[in-house]
């Protein structure tokens, strides 16, 4: 067991810095090739935490692991929500501006009900990813038109947060090692989830739903807490929300196109309900200053430590 666990360990780390090389590495050379920062810095910013999610679902995928697959995804989002924003909001309050509370907020909503849907015939089908996929492009498209309009400092700070040293061949090695590190790292960790699953007598989506959604959910945990620190709360809450959208609409989407998910009778009446209530926790705890602070952030955690209590429960 304590090899399975060092492996998944090592994957993990494998994972994240084959992410972080191979996200510096496309947006140095969408620079070379002329696009301009701004774009780069808006695609950066929006998938840059949910890569390892990415590689995790299509190598999970590709082998036959569909349950492992779904719960990385749902569990994920559960994780961005309780853990990430719950710990972000100890180290500082976080202001929830109220665009997000009405824009933002509500696409995420409306992405959950249409998971759910599509998802009560007991699969994700084909088309349903090609769905979410298109939902995707909509998303993509509104959240640059917004973006445009934002003031000319957030637009000159996404463009700074593409800027990537180095030419051709130095962006295209970390391409080519972050891609290597990626396709490692997913392997190792899949693998040795499964592994971890059926040492504790488990089944692969519990193991989806918790340590590997965990472990996918790292870059998030770090770039949320870093930003809270320095007071780029804006930035913390948009990336959990933003996060959350990718995973169900392009993650989830591009799986399920992939090959079509069963989708086990619990999701339906368990976690994927518990997945929405999370996100809609966030309407209450922000009411008011629309501020999540140190009070409500312990409460997220402590719903957060219940869910995972409960799927763990087998382990006891």
């Amino acid at each position: 067991m304590l090899i399975e666990i060092g492996v998944f360990a090592g994957g993990l780390l494998l994972l994240v810095l084959g992410a972080d090389a191979f996200v510096r590495g496309a947006g140095g050379m969408a620079l070379r090739f002329g696009i301009s920062p701004f774009v780069v810095g808006l695609t950066l910013v929006g998938f840059g935490t949910s890569v390892p999610e990415m590689a995790v679902n299509m190598t999970a995928v590709l082998d036959g692991r569909t349950d492992l697959a779904v719960g990385n995804i749902v569990g994920s989002n559960i994780a961005n929500v309780g853990l990430i924003l719950g710990s972000a909001a100890l180290v500082a309050p976080l202001t929830v501006q109220m665009r997000m509370l009405r824009v933002e907020m509500p696409l995420l909503l409306l992405s959950c009900a249409l998971l759910w849907l599509l998802a009560l015939n007991g699969w994700l089908g084909r088309f349903d990813g090609l769905l979410l996929l298109a939902g995707f492009v909509v998303l993509m498209g509104l959240i640059a038109s917004q973006a445009r309009s934002e003031p000319e400092a957030v637009q000159e700070e996404l463009g700074h947060s593409a800027t990537a040293r180095g030419g051709v061949v130095i962006n295209g090695t970390r391409i080519v090692l972050g891609f290597a590190g990626l396709l490692g790292g997913a392997h190792l960790m899949v693998d040795s989830a499964v592994d971890l699953a059926r040492l504790w007598g488990i089944g692969e989506l519990v193991i989806g739903l918790t340590i590997v959604a965990i472990g996918t959910s790292l870059p998030e945990l770090a770039a949320s807490l870093v930003a809270a620190w320095r007071g780029d709360v804006d930035i913390a809450v948009g990336n959990v929300v933003g996060s959350c959208l990718f995973n169900l609409l392009l993650i989830l989407g591009a799986s399920a196109a992939l090959r079509p998910l069963p989708i086990e009778s619990s999701m339906l009446w368990v976690e994927i309900p518990l997945m929405t209530a999370f996100a809609l926790a966030i309407y209450p705890l922000a009411r008011g200053d629309l501020t999540l602070g140190r009070r409500q952030g312990l409460v997220l955690l402590a719903a957060f430590a219940a869910f995972m209590g409960y799927e763990l429960q087998g382990l006891y």
